[in-house]
C-alpha cells in the first residue's frame, strides 16, 4: 500500500485553493448543464444548444477530467464539501439583483445624460415594482409558517 503525500499547508493557503476550486466546479458544471440543455427562448435573450453529439461527448470527457483533479487535490488537501441550501442561493441572487436594477433609476442614469421627465416618470415606477416584487420573493423565503 502507497503511503499518502503528507503536504504542508497553511489553513489561508487551504482556504483561498478552496475557493478557486470551488468557483471551478461551479463552473464546470454548469458547462455540463450548458450541454445537455435544449434550446431555451426567454424575454431579452435565446440560448440555442448548437453542439452535436461529438462535441458534447467531447466536452464532458474533459470536464470530467477536471472534476477528477479537483477531487484529487480536495482529498489531498483535506478540502471539505461546502452545502448550499436553496433559500440562500436565491437570497443571494436577489441581493445582487437589487443593486443591478437601482441601477437604472433616473438618478443613476443622469450620467449618461439629461434624463426626460418622460422617461423618469415611466421607469421608475417600473423600477420600484420590480424591487417590491424581489423583495416579496425574499418574503416567501423566510416567511414563517
Amino acid at each position: 500500500m502507497e503511503e499518502e503525500k503528507k503536504i504542508k499547508i497553511t489553513e489561508s493557503q487551504r482556504n483561498s485553493i478552496s475557493s478557486v476550486l470551488l468557483i471551478l466546479n461551479e463552473v464546470i458544471d454548469e458547462i455540463e448543464d450548458l450541454c445537455t440543455t435544449g434550446d431555451k427562448k426567454s424575454i431579452l435573450y435565446e440560448v440555442v444548444n448548437n453542439l452535436n453529439d461529438r462535441e458534447k461527448s467531447r466536452v464532458f470527457e474533459a470536464t470530467g477530467r477536471i472534476k477528477e483533479s479537483i477531487q484529487d487535490i480536495a482529498k489531498t488537501l483535506n478540502i471539505k464539501k461546502k452545502r448550499y441550501e436553496i433559500k440562500n442561493l436565491i437570497s443571494s441572487r436577489i441581493a445582487s439583483l437589487w443593486e443591478i436594477v437601482y441601477e437604472i433609476e433616473s438618478k443613476r442614469l443622469k450620467g449618461y445624460g439629461e434624463v426626460s421627465k418622460t422617461l423618469k416618470g415611466y421607469l421608475d415606477p417600473e423600477v420600484t415594482k420590480i424591487t417590491q416584487l424581489l423583495e416579496g420573493i425574499e418574503e416567501i423565503l423566510y416567511r414563517k409558517k
